[in-house]
């Protein structure tokens, strides 16, 4: 018998071995109604586990669907209100469930494995120190230097691939950051308290600031990181099969414009947002690919309908 199998009658025991933690889903959402729905018939429909979800949002005309929890806030910058979702879910999650573990998640990031999601609770499970999982925000300057025109920009590209394969780590910045787009927290007083006291710096991205408040407050052995999603930009910000996550902003694929490089607009400067939405699936592309056994009502309209104005007609698409 091995060491983790519970003795026969022994009830104490075998419930520790099969019990799983606590766990809520914080999904946060301004105009993008259409992915949050859809959102939540991905963890209400498919998960196998039952996981209770709390939505906080700021979109005046939305109305209450699969979620447990309707947190309503007001419409704020974007991103003082992106703050003030999260802490608002937090707080309210922590509240009304107190779990082991809260997920956030943007309306618009879809996880279609949950067993991608329980795996990084068991990383933070075994690590007394951590506090959370979570991707950086970073960068990878790679492909603009490979491809300038500037010779002396295209020498960094041949140095860092030799760097590269050396282990350094060349090419890659603002590795010092945290995405607040999707990330898995142990539900820690000392965390929630972080979320309520944080203030974002004028010029910097929520991400640099919140990585800053994990690190001053627990110290930098309290991320473990998503590796998977590195570097963030432009590559796996909208699309990361390994970690069977989608965030495209558009419900169909974009063309990619006559003359654009893979992450390079007109006038060779590298784009962060829009450039690594191109060639890559849209929602509808990737959910059909999904196949999911349950179809809820939103899923089912993007699906089949030709005319997709309708999808978030409201939300900004970058």
């Amino acid at each position: 018998m091995s060491g983790t199998e519970p003795v026969a009658g022994n009830t104490e025991s075998a419930s520790k071995v099969t019990e799983r933690p606590k766990v809520v889903v914080c999904m946060t959402t301004h105009e993008r109604a259409d992915c949050a729905r859809i959102n939540m018939e991905i963890v209400k429909l498919n998960y196998p586990e039952p996981w209770p979800i709390v939505h906080a949002c700021s979109g005046s005309s939305y109305e209450k669907y699969m979620e447990d929890e309707l947190v309503w806030c007001q419409p704020l910058t974007i991103i003082d209100g992106a703050l003030n979702l999260v802490r608002k879910s937090f707080r309210a999650a922590a509240d009304k469930y107190n779990p082991d573990y809260i997920i956030h998640l943007d309306a618009d990031t879809w996880v279609f494995d949950q067993g991608l999601l329980q795996r990084y609770i068991d990383l933070l499970a075994r690590d007394d120190k951590a506090i959370i999982a979570a991707s950086s925000w970073s960068t990878d300057q790679r492909p603009k230097w490979r491809q300038s025109k500037n010779p002396l920009v295209r020498l960094k590209g041949h140095l860092a691939k030799l760097l590269n394969a050396v282990g350094i780590d060349f090419g890659i910045k603002r590795k010092d950051t945290l995405s607040t787009q999707f990330f898995i927290a142990k539900n820690d007083p000392r965390f929630l308290e972080l979320l309520e006291t944080l203030v974002p710096v004028e010029g910097h991205t929520l991400e640099t600031d919140f990585y800053a408040a994990v690190v001053k407050t627990f110290g930098p052995k309290a991320i473990i990181g998503m590796v998977e999603r590195e570097p963030v930009h432009p590559e796996n910000r909208h699309w990361c099969p390994q970690m069977t996550l989608h965030c495209q902003h558009w419900p169909e694929q974009l063309p990619r414009p006559e003359g654009m490089a893979a992450g390079v607009v007109a006038d060779g400067k590298y784009a962060d947002g829009i450039s690594g939405q191109y060639d890559i699936p849209g929602k509808k592309d990737v959910l059909k690919a999904r196949s999911f056994s349950h179809l809820g009502p939103a899923m089912r309209r993007l699906l089949e309908s030709t005319d997709l104005s309708y999808y978030n007609a409201k939300a900004k698409r970058y």
